[in-house]
C-alpha cells in the first residue's frame, strides 16, 4: 500500500459521507410527500398553528442534488487519477478534510431539514444557492489546481474527432453554466440551466469509455 492508498481511503469515506448526504435529502423528501399524501404527519410536519403544511418541492432543489451528485463523482475520478502523485503528510491531510468538509456542507444545505420553516423547496434554494454554487465552483476551481500539479500526463486519445470535440464543447457548455448558476433569479431559468447541467453530466458519463474524464 503506497502512501497515497491510505489518504484516498480516508477520501473515498469522506466523500462517500457527503454523497449519502445527498441521498439522503431525496429520501426524506419521498417520505414527507407520502405522510402528506396518506394523511400520516408527524408533529414536525405542521406549523405552529397545528395546520399541514402545503409543501411544495418542484424541482430547483432535486436538480441541483443531482448536479451535486454528478460533481462529486467526477471529483473522485479527479482523485483516483493522482493517486500517488500526492505526498502522505499533514499538509494533505488536512487539504482532504478541508475540501471534503465543504462538500458535505454544500451536501447537507441542499435540502431543507425543517418543512414547517421552508415549505416551498424552490424559495429554500432561491435563499441558499449562492453557498452551494459558490461551494461548488471554489471545489472545482481546487480540483483544477490540483490537477495542474499532480495528474501525470495523460495518453494521447484514440476517440474519434467528434467525440473529442463533443466533449470540449460539452464541458465549455458546462462550465459557463455552473459560473451562472449562483446569479439566476429566476426559476424558470434556473431549472433550465440545471437541466443543461445533469444533462453535461449525462454526456461526459456516456463519453467517458473512449475520453480520460
Amino acid at each position: 500500500m503506497s502512501e497515497f492508498d491510505i489518504t484516498f481511503e480516508l477520501f473515498t469515506l469522506l466523500l462517500g459521507l457527503t454523497m449519502a448526504e445527498v441521498l439522503a435529502g431525496y429520501a426524506r423528501t419521498y417520505k414527507l410527500r407520502s405522510r402528506i399524501r396518506h394523511n400520516r404527519l408527524a408533529y414536525g410536519d405542521q406549523g405552529g398553528d397545528g395546520v399541514v403544511q402545503q409543501v411544495r418541492i418542484g424541482w430547483l432543489v432535486p436538480l441541483s442534488a443531482a448536479v451535486v451528485l454528478f460533481h462529486q463523482a467526477t471529483f473522485w475520478l479527479f482523485m483516483f487519477d493522482v493517486q500517488g502523485n500526492v505526498p502522505l503528510n499533514f499538509l494533505s491531510l488536512i487539504c482532504v478534510l478541508g475540501v471534503i468538509g465543504w462538500y458535505y456542507l454544500i451536501s447537507a444545505a441542499l435540502w431543507p431539514d425543517e418543512p414547517e420553516a421552508w415549505p416551498d423547496f424552490d424559495a429554500y434554494y432561491m435563499a441558499h444557492r449562492r453557498f452551494i454554487w459558490f461551494g461548488v465552483i471554489a471545489v472545482a476551481l481546487l480540483a483544477d489546481f490540483g490537477r495542474a500539479l499532480f495528474e501525470p500526463p495523460l495518453e494521447p486519445t484514440t476517440a474519434p474527432a467528434w467525440i473529442v470535440s463533443t466533449v470540449d464543447w460539452t464541458n465549455n457548455v458546462g462550465s459557463v453554466a455552473i459560473l451562472a448558476m449562483p446569479f439566476i433569479r429566476s426559476r424558470r431559468w434556473a431549472i433550465a440551466v440545471l437541466v443543461v447541467l445533469n444533462l453535461h453530466f449525462v454526456v461526459l458519463a456516456v463519453f467517458s469509455p473512449w475520453m480520460f474524464i
